[in-house]
């Protein structure tokens, strides 16, 4: 809370004289980096930046170590793209697993997501993630998180790894760990965005300048953490961190736009990135996932190319489908239905350019602009597979059904992201590093604002994100909070 003005004159002598180095404060005034700042005064052991899963996380567990801890978000709520997600959570040995008989390791976990980004990874991060994956949902379940009884395959692998709330989607994940925040005297300032990094004549940061309604606040932190989440809501960055994605279309939360990597660059940190995102199937921004158009990227029916051809098996994870047409320079791929298909919603889209209909395949072909002798072979030699009962082509599980009665529709999908990949480099415990390797002192990182040695390019799995935030967001609390005692 904010201090009197007869304290904050105390205060103010007392950092003259040297005894708070760093950051001076005069008639309501605060200096630091010899430039004097309008603005009031909190003083704290721990500031956590943002307040999705990682902010939440690792703000509980700073207080649970005896820290006095503030957490700033820009947004008038908390959750960042966790609170919009689906709310799924990719784990092994959690309890749910363990008494269902899952018998699936974190060995096993941490296999799977090294091999999906071949090997480039940080091995320590990602064995440690997934040794603590079930202590992480353990833990979400004491902080009053229910998970629902039935678990699910997600990315490519057919281990039953994922896990969602019984209720609210990602809301049932963030609102237990909002009440329990709040329950264990984590200050929230919501409005808040932070603007800069403070730091002092040995670049160590000592907090952070705030802008709540139009006040500059200064926080006087001895550890500040950022989990800000990503930058994919950001052009330049994309343009300059993940070029691959810069036609696509972003699904995240509206404050994914760098603000965490910015400050932590502008200080000197190491920023890595590998060209990729959370890659995601969409029909551009008027026509998210969740719209009844744009739910319908997920139909498993024959997926062609911009040249009528089939190029990939119609049930693989969205985040491979997607870098597949990176890969091919895709900047579309066509679903095409039958008369079965939801034809009031693909007619929906047709004026926009994203629904197309013929009472032939011809016909069809001509609507999208497709080579009409490539559709009209590549339908028949699905339905070839479809008679047969294989996929000799593609190896599709599943959904093989023919397409043989008109009207025949198609839907366009065009890559889309809900997630980047990048950020400042951090140890084992959450430190960020600078560009020579060093730890900048009193700056921590978690969750999607540092995941860059996480993931390649691919998105391994859902639930994957969410895991990896609360996990090491947690960890980077308890380290800050252990640091300043």
């Amino acid at each position: 809370m904010f201090r009197k003005k007869g304290f904050l004159i105390f205060i103010s002598v007392l950092l003259m004289v040297g005894l708070l180095a760093g950051c001076t404060t005069s008639n309501n005034q605060t200096v630091v980096e010899n430039k004097e700042v309008e603005g009031r005064v909190i003083e704290k052991d721990v500031l956590v930046i943002g307040g999705g899963a990682a902010g939440l996380g690792a703000a509980i567990e700073a207080a649970d170590e005896g820290a006095s801890v503030i957490l700033v978000e820009k947004m008038p709520y908390l959750g960042g793209s966790t609170l919009i997600s689906a709310g799924i959570m990719y784990g092994a040995e959690t309890p749910i697993q363990k008494q269902q008989g899952v018998t699936e390791t974190w060995e096993d976990l941490a296999s799977y997501w090294i091999e999906m980004a071949e090997g480039n990874v940080d091995v320590d991060l990602i064995n440690y993630i997934a040794s603590h994956s079930g202590e992480t949902f353990a833990w979400l379940e004491e902080q009053g998180v229910e998970f629902s009884d039935v678990l699910s395959p997600q990315g490519v692998s057919p281990a039953l790894r994922g896990h969602t709330p019984k209720e609210g989607r990602g809301m049932g994940l963030i609102q237990p760990l909002e009440k329990t925040a709040r329950e264990k005297g984590v200050e929230i300032l919501l409005n808040a965005p932070a603007t800069k990094l403070l730091v002092n004549d040995n670049n160590e940061v000592v907090g952070a300048e705030i802008d709540e309604d139009g006040e500059t606040v200064i926080i006087n932190a001895k550890a500040v953490i950022l989990a800000t989440g990503g930058y994919d809501r950001n052009p330049q960055l994309i343009a300059e961190y993940a070029p691959v994605a810069n036609r696509y279309t972003s699904y995240s939360a509206v404050g994914n736009v760098g603000d965490g990597l910015v400050m932590a660059r502008e200080i000197g940190a190491d920023i890595l990135s590998k060209d990729g995102v959370i890659g995601f199937k969409g029909m551009g921004p008027d026509y998210p996932y969740t719209t009844p158009l744009g739910g319908l990227v997920f139909l498993p029916g024959l997926y062609v190319n911009p040249n009528g051809e089939r190029f990939v098996q119609e049930n693989e994870h969205y985040a491979v489908v997607v870098d597949i047409m990176a890969n091919n320079g895709y900047d579309a791929y066509y679903t095409i239905l039958d008369k079965n298909a939801p034809a009031e919603v693909i007619e929906s889209g047709i004026e926009d350019g994203y629904g197309f209909k013929g009472e032939t395949i011809e016909a069809l072909a001509e609507a999208i602009g497709l080579p009409t002798e490539n559709l009209v072979a590549t339908v028949a030699r699905y339905n070839e597979l479809a008679e047969l009962g294989e996929d000799k082509d593609f190896g599709k599980a599943g959904g093989l059904n023919a397409i043989e009665e008109g009207p025949f529709y198609a839907v366009k999908v065009t890559p889309a992201m809900i997630g980047s990949f990048g950020g400042p480099r951090v140890t084992l415990e959450g430190r960020v590093l600078n560009t020579e390797g060093n730890v900048i002192k009193g700056l921590f990182a978690a969750g999607e604002v540092a995941n860059g040695q996480l993931y390649y390019q691919v998105y391994p799995a859902s639930g994957t994100s969410i895991t990896m935030s609360f996990t090491l967001g947690r960890l980077a609390g308890r380290e800050a909070a252990r640091e300043v005692k």
